[in-house]
């Protein structure tokens, strides 16, 4: 009888199409993963840059289960940043910050060193990643903070990410570390309703880390990013339940 309940549970969460995309980077192999499930699922993007998030892949994995839309994620080593040798040197990038020039050449600045070399290697990564996004209608980006880390209080006067909030929403009686961040109005006015930590990215004059925030921002395709502590997967989910009705439309 157990073992009946969890082959079903298995079949639910199968998605409909599993695509590897293979990228080289250097000397390093990097997989993408996109998984469809259900129909129309072209038209909603979920996405994970960063392969230690884990709680964040759990969530958006299970609410796709009954749900459509397409989910992306980097299959690497479990850490935040990608590694890649060329030329004899080690380079360093975040996989969040590789959508514009400017990204690309402040992240491995940050983290290693940057030549026109490494540059034409993260782009390609980039190109990869945005192919396989395609024309979605609408992004959603999954994330995944530490404790005491990025929080909905980064947004607030004084706080580290102030220079990019047009508004934001806080209830005290959610942590802080459970939040979305859109630049989509009707996404940030649909949460504030329900009581949901919501920022709303400045519609021009936002700082350009090269994130997809930046990237789709740019171009006026709605964008959300879902941000729970590690390990708070109902937060997660219920975030993501709440927006359903949006996902619909």
């Amino acid at each position: 009888m157990f073992k009946l309940y969890f082959l079903l549970i298995a079949i639910c969460f199968t998605p409909a199409t599993n695509i590897t995309t293979t990228v080289k980077l250097g000397n390093a192999i990097v997989q993408i993963q996109t998984n469809v499930f259900g129909e129309q699922s072209s038209k909603l993007c979920f996405i994970n840059l960063h392969a230690n998030e884990t709680t964040s892949i759990e969530a958006c994995q299970q609410f796709l289960a009954n749900s459509n839309g397409k989910f992306i994620y980097v299959a690497h080593k479990p850490q935040r940043n990608i590694e890649f040798e060329l030329n004899n040197t080690k380079h360093v990038f975040d996989p969040n910050r590789i959508f514009t020039n400017k990204g690309i050449q402040a992240t491995l600045k940050k983290l290693s060193v940057y030549n026109n070399e490494a540059k034409k290697e993260v782009e390609g990564f980039a190109n990869a990643i945005i192919q396989q996004i395609g024309d979605a209608k609408m992004i959603i980006a999954m994330h995944n903070n530490g404790n005491k880390g990025l929080s909905i209080k980064s947004y607030l006067k004084g706080g580290a990410e102030y220079a990019n909030a047009a508004n934001v929403y806080v209830n005290a009686l959610m942590d802080e570390d459970d939040f979305v961040y859109t630049t989509d109005k009707k996404v940030f006015n649909h949460l504030k309703e329900n009581k949901i930590n919501v920022i709303l990215q400045k519609s021009s004059g936002a700082v350009d880390d090269g994130s997809l925030s930046i990237f789709y921002g740019n171009k006026m395709i709605p964008y959300i990013n879902i941000e729970a502590e590690q390990g708070h997967l109902k937060e997660q989910i219920q975030m993501l339940q709440i927006l359903e009705p949006l996902f619909k439309e």
